[in-house]
């Protein structure tokens, strides 16, 4: 750990650590580039330098992208932003506070015509309300009723989705990517008083106008990121230009971007981790090209497009992995020996040299696999959740480049610590704080976390609570002061709810979560999530829900298994009958149970942090509204959902 990844700046007060910075940021925290007081002046700059460079691709029938030009992609920015604004289709509101917002709600997968609204937005003073593509009809009834928006870009596959739904809330207007010309969508939208426009009739008619831009600052209110908690509604973020300014300068600082970059964009611009990168990209005149809409056939778009930059989520990369691996075991004979040989090798490699590169075996061994995410890859960025060590260091030595794992919530604008790209050791770990950040750990005595712990031998380790403050966060909860009072202090500081230890060279490591834990009747805290990460990495695992209840002393587990798996093992046992039989035969789930008993024991689990029973489901979770938007499980609704079978499983007691 030669790395230094923060310093400490002031000292340490009774039940917190002390306050924490970047190097580079020792005095002042960084808040945005020099002569920028607006994603405004963003924009506009970048067409100035880049005015001819791809900006934005999109991938065609055939198969190849076709580009649009800085210039061209923010002049049709320009004339939407002012169609927008000569019909008077974005009125101003004023529900909350001294906030005067003109709300537009954005309803789409990613893809050229989103980030042309978005830069519109940008332009012209308008604030953007994200709406997840797989979002639950109660969580987009309460955006839709609390933002009391009356306009909304959307797809005409998400117009079907209002309309089933049933509720438009206030909205009057809908401008669709696409025509729509069925008479049964037109008579429904008329039953419901709401018109259709077509995006590129607006944009034809705003060419020839000229509106003034807004005179936007880094306090203007940019975006409301609605966040879809494990419980309870939906949370809109307030954020403002300046939070996404202050995040530019992470992505200066810690990623070495260039003009010749491509970026691959397939993680939903709803999400504030695609939103933050797509303007660091934009400052440093790199051409983003989108996925074509279905994420099964994502390899596709690695080969078409061939980037050099992605980022992307444990979910993602887990597949990655799966692939991969499942390849190498599919091999015999020589080929096997050789690249088992060449895992082993780049695998020691990495751990004592700190490398990922290896003259002979990335030659002969892993041209293919890097081929298969189109062979330019400079490096992965990967946050939204913790990834396993085992995950990582496999793709980085496979793919023979950096992986750099960053943390950060839509409340801290979605960067607030790092991995250095030449840190390749680090897997497990977040990295540093990046430049536009401080942070602080504060003590958890209910679960014997504190600021003043020791290592095994005697060197302060800090553990605790997470907490950030500068000028990427945000600005509090639309409508929602109690929430928000909750989530920062009267000091500016965001309360994260992540539990973390701080490492001697200064970068932090993710342990547990303050959040979502509960206490078994023997007094033993569990931390449900900290087990799901692992447990997700046992080969019969796709999916898991963890439970455990206050007046039982043992866990039980909801789990969607890989069915391959489960009837490879039934063959080899001689179990025979269908999926649904496999699925409730007791032979099949203990094995399924001694895997993840032997898993959790690698990683050193208590005897009650081992699942004691299980349930076997053949359906995703999302395929029943249970994740949230990020992919986290909605713990509340997931009780509710499987409420008897978790009754049954606690009646019949642990399986071994």
């Amino acid at each position: 750990m030669n790395t230094l990844y923060s310093v400490q700046i002031r000292s340490s007060k009774k039940g917190e650590s002390g306050i924490f910075r970047h190097p580079l940021s020792e005095n002042q925290l960084m808040a945005g580039p020099e002569n920028m007081n607006s994603l405004k002046d963003l924009i506009l700059s970048a067409k100035h330098k880049y005015a001819g460079k791809n900006y934005i691709g999109t991938r065609q029938s055939d198969g190849n992208y076709t580009w649009l030009s800085y210039e061209d992609a923010i002049d049709q920015a320009q004339a939407f932003g002012a169609a927008l604004f000569s019909k008077n289709m974005v009125p101003t509101i004023k529900e909350y506070k001294n906030y005067e917002v003109k709300f537009l709600g954005v309803y789409s997968k990613n893809r050229a015509e989103y980030l042309i609204t978005d830069m519109a937005s940008i332009l012209y003073g308008i604030t953007t309300v994200p709406i997840y593509d797989t979002l639950g009809p109660e969580a987009l009834d309460f955006i839709l009723n609390q933002t009391k928006m009356t306009i909304m870009v959307i797809t005409k596959e998400n117009v079907q989705k209002l309309i089933q739904n049933g509720n438009f809330g206030n909205v009057k207007t809908l401008v669709c990517f696409e025509d729509i010309t069925d008479e049964k969508t037109l008579k429904d939208l008329a039953a419901k008083k709401v018109t259709w426009i077509s995006f590129k009739e607006l944009i034809n008619y705003g060419k020839g106008l000229r509106v003034e831009f807004a005179n936007s600052n880094k306090n203007s209110l940019y975006v409301v990121s609605y966040t879809s908690g494990t419980t309870g509604n939906p949370k809109g973020a307030m954020m403002s230009h300046g939070n996404f300014l202050s995040v530019i300068m992470a992505g200066i600082n810690g990623m070495d971007f260039t003009p010749e970059d491509v970026f691959l964009s397939y993680l939903p611009m709803a999400h504030v981790f695609e939103r933050l990168l797509v303007f660091s990209l934009i400052y440093s005149g790199c051409s983003i090209g989108y996925f074509n809409g279905d994420p099964i056939k994502l390899k596709d778009d690695f080969v078409a497009l061939k980037p050099t930059i992605i980022i992307s989520v444990p979910r993602v990369l887990n597949k990655f992995y799966d692939a991969f691996k499942s390849n190498i075991a599919a091999l015999t004979g020589c080929k096997s020996w050789l690249v088992n040989k060449a895992v082993a090798a780049k695998l020691e490699r990495l751990k004592n040299s700190n490398t990922v590169t290896h003259c002979c075996y990335d030659r002969l061994v892993f041209k293919k696999m890097k081929e298969a995410l189109g062979g330019r890859l400079k490096w992965i960025v990967t946050g939204s959740a913790p990834a396993t060590k085992e995950v990582l260091d496999f793709l980085k030595i496979a793919l023979c480049i950096p992986i750099q794992e960053g943390y950060g919530q839509t409340e801290s604008t979605g960067a607030s610590f790092v991995m250095r790209n030449t840190d390749h050791n680090g897997s497990g770990c977040i990295g540093g704080p990046t430049v536009n950040t401080e942070f602080k750990i504060a003590d958890i005595p209910e679960m014997n976390y504190k600021s003043c712990d020791l290592d095994e031998k005697g060197k302060p380790t800090p553990r605790g609570e997470m907490c950030i403050r500068g000028p990427a966060v945000f600005l509090g909860y639309y409508k929602d002061d109690e929430k928000t009072k909750e989530a920062l202090d009267e000091e500016g500081w965001l309360r994260t709810g992540d539990v973390v230890l701080l490492q001697t060279n200064g970068s932090i490591k993710i342990i547990d979560r303050k959040k979502n834990i509960f206490k078994l009747s023997q007094g033993e805290y569990v931390a449900p999530e900290k087990l799901e990460t692992v447990f997700k990495t046992s080969s019969c695992v796709n999916e898991i829900f963890v439970y455990g209840d206050s007046y039982e002393s043992f866990l039980v587990a909801i789990l969607v298994p890989k069915l391959d798996i489960l009837k490879k093992w039934a063959e080899e046992k001689k179990i025979y009958g269908s999926d649904e039989d496999l699925l409730r035969n007791k032979e099949i789930k203990l094995m399924v149970l001694e895997e993840l008993k032997n898993d959790g024991k690698k990683r050193k689990f208590a005897s009650f942090e081992l699942i004691k029973n299980i349930y076997l489901e053949k359906n995703s979770f999302a395929s029943k509204d249970l994740l949230t938007t990020t992919f986290k499980m909605r713990r509340n609704e997931g009780k509710k959902a499987y409420e008897k079978v978790l009754a049954e499983m606690y009646k019949e007691g642990p399986l071994f």
